[in-house]
């Protein structure tokens, strides 16, 4: 279940509504906020079974990505090329066609990536496949794929307590191959 397009759904009609007073449109917002930042992150069980069930549409997102060179990040709303994150930007600047960003956002729906793709610069030959977002811009988690040519590191046997890995800001659990699971925090 997609739950941020319904917060942003309810926080704009909390907006457009006349509420009695402006700290009840506050109080409203927060328990939006809220209610996605405790909603659980997909077991490490759930997400292993996802890649094995679809493996080959997971192999056809990285391959798209990778080919994708000039695209650092591709979201359902939004891309960020390397030479510009701005947004909005014309369709003759997202970094692809229309209708390969369309094919991102079936492969997203299929596969339950919430947050699409991010090329991190830190692992140039790595893609990460956001599942769940939680938080803000300034602080937050994210529970994922990655695939690499390379080995990552750090590694954890598990990723379904987070907080048994807080003194780190990411880490990865091997599945096989090239692919791992990654919890991203950042405080």
């Amino acid at each position: 279940m997609r739950v941020l397009p319904l917060i942003l759904l309810t926080a704009a009609q909390l907006s457009a509504a006349d509420p009695t007073s402006e700290s009840e449109r506050d109080r409203a917002f927060m328990d939006l906020v809220l209610a996605d930042v405790r909603r659980p992150f997909p077991t490490d069980a759930e997400l292993t079974q996802r890649l094995a069930d679809h493996r080959e549409e997971f192999e056809q997102l990285v391959a798209m990505a990778k080919a994708d060179k000039d695209l650092v990040r591709i979201a359902p709303d939004f891309t960020w090329t390397t030479s510009s994150v701005a947004w909005p930007r014309p369709a003759s600047e997202l970094g692809f066609t229309t209708q390969r960003w369309d094919e991102y956002r079936g492969l997203f729906h299929t596969l339950g990536i919430e947050a699409g793709i991010l090329r991190p610069s830190d692992h140039a030959d790595a893609v990460y496949l956001l599942v769940q977002t939680k938080g803000l811009m300034i602080g937050g988690s994210v529970k994922g794929y990655a695939h690499s040519d390379t080995v990552l590191q750090p590694r954890c046997d598990s990723l379904d307590k987070p907080e048994a890995i807080r003194d780190i800001e990411i880490c990865f659990k091997p599945l096989g191959g090239k692919w791992y699971l990654y919890l991203l925090r950042e405080d």
